[in-house]
């Protein structure tokens, strides 16, 4: 995934895992008969939101856009480590002038 050309994270699915294996994804993965890529080999609703404090092992802790991530995903509470973060994404805040804007969404399978 990029945005604005720059990698923000990359989906490497080594032969022989799959992306609940790699992501280390809890319980019991519903797509065992899929390809590696599942469930990302058949079509899908891709939601984009605004978000933060997530824990979610898709998005690592070295993942950064413009500065690091503020919180781990080991965190006991990341909102609060986000909000200690302030400092380096509330400047990007622009009062009510503030959205999520796209040009394009392109998916695709290397």
């Amino acid at each position: 995934m990029s945005v604005d050309g720059q990698v923000v994270t990359r989906m490497d699915i080594p032969d022989g895992s799959t992306v609940w294996d790699h992501y280390k994804l809890k319980n019991n993965n519903p797509w065992t008969h899929g390809t590696k890529i599942a469930p990302f080999d058949q079509e899908f609703y891709l939601i984009l939101n605004v978000a933060i404090g997530g824990t979610y092992s898709m998005f690592g802790d070295n993942t950064h856009y413009a500065y690091p991530k503020p919180w781990s995903n080991n965190d006991t509470d990341p909102a609060e480590n986000f909000w200690a973060g302030r400092h380096n994404w509330l400047p990007t805040w622009h009062g009510d002038d503030v959205a999520m804007i796209m040009d394009y969404v392109e998916m695709r399978h290397l």
